[in-house]
């Protein structure tokens, strides 16, 4: 177990320092991307800034056709190491040229009309829209314009060469929608190894917890078989033992006292053997009960009167039923049930036992006045092997076999039993007996 602890320690705190990498890495995808929609919203300033110009430059008196605009661009190239020229980031060096004559013309030609911020944010928005983005607010403003409405909102600063300082500086409502949705697929499948992981987590420790009760189920079936087997044996190696050593031919009612014990204790011992193969859910899943009318009043004194006789303490049970209730079941198993139920009313108990009985056409219930059963217990009392070991309940003899085989039989008959109980008060056992009718 010690080693168990430590390499889930380690696995975990693995999974710890990878989630906390992941985020990080979610962060940093988030601020990588938000810094290129910020260049894509530059160059949306660039192309708007171009075709503002364009428009003023049409709307100046430059002849009579206005269908084209004719200029030459000079682009600079970066000599090679074999002689020749490159043109690195060409569209990118071809939009600033661009750029730069625009504004060259707009200063030299004295007709344009002056700058209109309003249109220069129609023809920006509509660009930002073409490029896929969809702020509520976007709009240009001089550089030197620093209002302090514009706190709220994201911005963007736009040269027109890079050793400029900026012209215009580009507001717009932040596009966090954006970026998650450039990032949603990432942020899905994190989502889902997360949740899957912490799912297999959670798995592995119910399993283990189940793993530890069930250890424990079998260390208590363990001690309370050994101790269950050892009183018979005793008792029938004590009187086997007197019969070899003390043996007297002459004394036949001695000698038939002795075989009789000897009798008695290995009948216990076939009976307990026998009820321990009878758990085996193989053997209930095969189970031909032999199902017939039973009438409920007579089997219920029947077994009744046998609790009393073996019971060493004294037991008062009531019966409230009426005499014509009858339900369909096998009488053989069914009295077991209710032996079942009683005998644990009784062991279960103080110095001594009410039991109270009930039953109608749709139930049977069985309530006494015994120590009771705690929250943390009540769940588990119908499973194979398990026994409440608080308290004094532990020094009661049995092998948490009663209630399973109790539960089981239930259920094979087609029934239901529910449980309620409270540590001081007794409990109560309902068998829901659906779909029997009074006679």
């Amino acid at each position: 177990m010690k080693r168990f602890r430590i390499i889930t320690t380690i696995c975990l705190t693995a999974i710890a320092i990878m989630v906390v990498g992941n985020v990080w890495y979610l962060y940093s995808l988030y601020d990588s991307i938000k810094a290129q929609t910020i260049h894509t919203v530059t160059e949306c300033v660039r192309r708007a800034d171009i075709l503002d110009i364009i428009s003023r430059l049409n709307g100046a008196s430059h002849g009579d056709d206005k269908s084209f605009i004719q200029m030459t661009l000079v682009l600079k190239g970066q000599k090679t190491e074999d002689g020749g020229y490159e043109y690195r980031n060409l569209l990118n060096n071809l939009s600033k040229t661009m750029s730069e004559y625009f504004h060259i013309t707009e200063q030299s030609d004295k007709r344009i009309a002056t700058r209109n911020y309003t249109s220069l944010d129609s023809i920006f928005n509509n660009e930002l829209n073409n490029a896929g983005l969809y702020p509520e607010r976007a709009m240009i403003r001089p550089a030197a314009d620093c209002n302090g409405d514009y706190d709220a909102l994201w911005s963007a600063e736009f040269a027109i060469s890079d050793n400029q300082a900026p012209i215009y500086k580009a507001y717009f409502s932040p596009l966090h929608g954006h970026i998650l949705r450039q990032m949603s697929g990432i942020i899905a499948t994190s989502a889902s190894i997360l949740m899957l992981t912490g799912f297999l987590i959670w798995y592995l420790m119910h399993q283990v917890g189940r793993l530890r009760t069930i250890e424990q189920m079998k260390d208590d079936f363990t001690h309370n078989m050994t101790h269950e087997l050892k009183t018979p044996v005793a008792v029938a190696y004590s009187a086997a033992d007197s019969m070899l050593r003390y043996y007297d031919q002459s004394d036949e009612e001695r000698n038939k006292r002795f075989l009789k014990i000897i009798m008695q204790r290995l009948s216990f011992l076939s009976g307990m053997i026998e009820n321990i193969l009878s758990m085996s859910m193989e053997r209930f899943k095969t189970m031909q009960l032999n199902i017939e009318t039973v009438e409920v009043r007579p089997l219920v004194e029947e077994v009744s009167g046998m609790i009393k006789l073996k019971a060493d303490k004294p037991v008062r049970i009531d019966i409230d039923i009426p005499a014509n209730l009858s339900v369909r079941a096998d009488p053989l198993h069914l009295g077991n049930v209710l032996s079942n139920l009683m005998d644990n009313a009784v062991k279960y108990s103080g110095d001594s036992v009410d039991i109270s009985i009930k039953a109608d056409s749709r139930s049977i219930t069985i309530v006494d006045n015994g120590v009771g059963i705690d929250n943390d217990n009540l769940p588990y009392i119908f499973d194979k092997f398990y026994r409440v070991t608080s308290g004094d309940r532990y020094e009661v003899g049995g092998y948490g076999l009663g209630l399973f085989y109790v539960k089981q039989i239930v259920g094979l008959l087609g029934w239901e039993i529910n449980v309620t109980s409270r540590p001081g008060q007794g409990s109560q056992f309902t068998i829901k007996t659906v779909g029997n009718e009074e006679r």
